[in-house]
């Protein structure tokens, strides 16, 4: 991992005055993407040198022991399903197969973005011959998408030229689009989905939907259908390890329980990848439609100063403290360490090489919170310095950047559904109303 050295910035950097009562501040990522100038690209292309990211994944082979890929995978942290057979399988095949299971976003957060583009390429660094499931049939849940699936594969490019920005070492993945796996293999897919669908509760089906629009008994039929198809899509893969995120979790265990119901021969290793926290301590403000929640990749240096000025990270608080976890699962591993500047004591750098030592250090009160927050947002807006200068400089990255944009209208089938459930809720006045 290379070291790579970060100063935090200066005060000035992040702005003197404090942003007062923006739990209703919208910020505006199309504006923020492009307000830049030429001193600022110029500025923004020096950088120190590559991300620890990238360092080691264009080498001709990789590390054969065992050991060491195991190594590779393990720092991905969060949880592993099957760790013993992971094990063995990395000792039997040079190659395994790794799916990553990805639904394209049209609103790109930096867990999607950086942790993706990290944990992608130590699975390359391991060895393994990496797919990314780009389950782009998935994103017709979107209440303002709805089947427009050219639509969702301009989303779904935009989030790759987001990791070509960010330096995902795209040359060795292969992109997988489910909708194209769908029809080349629906004579293996469909019956399993609705073998799946045959086994298991319409209330259990309801339980894995993440969409929080309608009521329990006012779902639409899809969401239900929705985990059996993605069971499905994870049973059909001829994949060795998959790697999901930790909110996946339940689905994922009920797609191994249903591989064991049908006698499924081989069962993948699962890896579980830790998911950020939201910014704001203020639960009205995690909602979907304030961005001030997290950290996108098109946030401009501004925008992400805001945020990380008004995230929530109490003095000498360690437990439960979201923010810290932001510079665990990004800053660390992109970096190798941790660079403070104490602007409130005498202006001397304090370099950490382990997330043990910053903890420890913080919660003595040795670190001030305000030292800590002005540290992230100089790494992390250094690491976003390349996918700027990328989205700015690149006019087909421009076009996606645009393409990618949703209307500010629900689709008929969404409409199609409320209006049902107005009806179901109160026949009279519907049919007044109609």
């Amino acid at each position: 991992m290379a070291d790579i050295a970060y100063s935090a910035c200066c005060a000035g950097e992040v702005g003197a005055s404090r942003v007062v009562n923006c739990a209703h501040t919208r910020l505006n990522p199309e504006a923020s993407m492009f307000e830049s100038n030429r001193a600022d690209q110029s500025k923004i292309s020096t950088m120190d040198g590559p991300p620890a990211a990238n360092v080691g994944i264009h080498r001709d082979s990789v590390e054969t022991s065992s050991d060491d890929r195991f190594a590779a995978l393990s720092s991905i942290g969060g949880e592993y399903i099957g760790e013993d057979k992971l094990r063995l399988l990395l000792k039997k095949k040079i190659a395994p197969i790794c799916y990553v299971w990805f639904e394209p976003c049209d609103m790109m957060d930096i867990e999607q973005g950086i942790m993706k583009t990290i944990y992608v390429n130590k699975i390359v660094q391991a060895g393994c011959t990496v797919k990314i499931l780009m389950a782009d049939w998935f994103l017709q849940q979107h209440g303002k998408i709805g089947t427009d699936l050219d639509k969702i594969r301009d989303i779904g490019n935009y989030n790759i030229e987001m990791w070509k920005a960010t330096g995902m070492n795209l040359d060795r993945v292969e992109l997988v689009w489910f909708s194209d796996e769908l029809n080349r293999h629906a004579i293996n897919y469909w019956p399993l989905a609705v073998d799946v669908s045959r086994k298991y509760s319409m209330e259990k089906m309801a339980s894995y939907s993440r969409n929080r629009t309608y009521g329990p008994k006012t779902l639409p039929a899809a969401e239900i259908f929705y985990p059996c198809m993605q069971i499905a899509a994870i049973v059909c893969q001829k994949a060795d390890i998959w790697l999901f995120s930790m909110d996946q979790r339940d689905i994922v265990m009920l797609a191994r329980d249903y591989a064991e119901d049908i006698n499924r021969e081989t069962k993948p290793a699962i890896i579980l990848h830790n998911k950020l926290p939201l910014l704001p301590e203020d639960p009205d403000m995690n909602l979907l439609r304030y961005t001030a929640r997290t950290l996108f990749m098109d946030d401009a240096v501004a925008s992400s100063n805001r945020k990380i000025e008004m995230a929530f990270c109490p003095p000498k608080v360690t437990d439960c403290n979201q923010f810290l976890e932001y510079i665990k699962y990004v800053i660390f591993p992109w970096f190798g360490k941790f660079e403070v500047v104490e602007k409130k004591g005498n202006g001397s750098n304090k370099t950490y090489a382990s997330m043990e030592d910053l903890v420890f250090d913080y919660g003595s009160g040795n670190l001030d919170s305000e030292d800590v927050k002005l540290a992230f947002g100089k790494g992390i807006n250094n690491i976003l310095k390349p996918v700027r200068v990328h989205f700015i400089s690149n006019t087909e990255a421009q076009n996606l950047y645009f393409a990618r944009k949703l209307k500010d209208q629900i689709a008929a089938d969404t409409l199609k559904i409320i209006l049902q459930n107005q009806e179901l809720d109160s026949p009279v006045s519907f049919l007044v109303l109609s």
